[in-house]
């Protein structure tokens, strides 16, 4: 019975989403979403570098280290080589590079807000200057977060290290580290996530309407990333297919997938949502 009604949920919500793309025009919002994201790909990644890297030094390593888990190789590859000669040739001028990559990382920021709202169906009340303010604060809380994973990643490898150490059990640090970075990393990004959908539409949700989105986001990205990756570097067809530019290709193909599961997860809180103020009969 408890099965039956599980699956009569899970059709309703299947349906819901199936008549709710003809009417935002799904494939529109995302192939909009990710020609901004691409633009503000690097700028995005050379603030990270350049702001957090005066805080921690060793941050650099780790965001690569990052891209090399949920990046093909051959986009793994182009990216890191061009953030390298990137950064060797704006090395002279550090603050201009911070503030001029902050405002082309906004812009990030900026579309997957207006992506979002779209998404929701919700009409835009806000004028110019309240959108470009919003993107600016959500590109620090971004930021803020990914200090704090890294904070918190280094602080527990250091820390873990002589606990671990005294009692004997060294062996197993780094087990636990690698849990713990990746527990932790999972609950700041589903933070991020239900803060982005619950205050990125004009008419904001209530905090626990905006969970389930970001749950799946958090969980669709992991599970996407990781089986399009493990896809690319075992398909030889496709840099033979794109030749040098396969990395490139590689990339946009990655970011219209991250543009898809954010869109999926605001499709999922305005299921819920509506099922919160009984406008629908059954929740997912």
């Amino acid at each position: 019975m408890i099965k039956r009604i599980m699956n009569l949920k899970l059709v309703k919500l299947i349906n819901f989403i199936r008549e709710d793309f003809e009417k935002t025009d799904f494939s529109g919002i995302c192939t909009q979403m990710s020609f901004y994201l691409l633009l503000a790909f690097f700028p995005l990644l050379l603030f990270l570098i350049s702001f957090i890297g005066n805080f921690i030094k060793p941050f650099e390593t780790y965001l690569y280290e990052i891209l090399e888990t949920f990046l093909p190789e051959l986009s793994y590859e182009y990216v890191t080589s061009l953030l390298d000669s990137l950064i060797s040739q704006v090395s002279g001028s550090q603050y201009s590079l911070i503030l001029l990559a902050f405002f082309f990382s906004s812009l990030a920021t900026r579309a997957v807000m207006i992506g979002i709202n779209q998404t929701y169906g919700r009409e835009e009340t806000r004028n110019l200057r309240e959108i470009w303010l919003y993107s600016f604060l959500f590109t620090i809380l971004f930021t803020l977060a990914i200090l704090l994973i890294a904070v918190a990643y280094i602080f527990s490898a250091d820390v873990g290290a002589v606990i671990f150490e005294k009692i004997g059990l060294y062996t197993y640090y780094y087990p636990v580290l690698s849990f713990f970075a990746v527990a932790f990393s999972w609950i700041v990004s589903t933070f991020i996530f239900n803060m982005i959908y619950v205050m990125a539409p004009a008419q904001p949700l209530k905090i626990k309407n905006g969970l389930p989105g970001a749950l799946f986001a958090t969980l669709g990205l992991n599970i996407a990333f990781r089986i399009f990756t493990l896809f690319i570097n075992h398909s030889t067809k496709y840099s033979t297919l794109y030749g040098s530019l396969g990395g490139l290709f590689a990339l946009m193909v990655a970011i219209y997938f991250i543009c898809v599961i954010l869109n999926l997860g605001g499709k999922i809180n305005l299921y819920w949502s509506l099922y919160q103020n009984n406008e629908l009969s059954f929740p997912f």
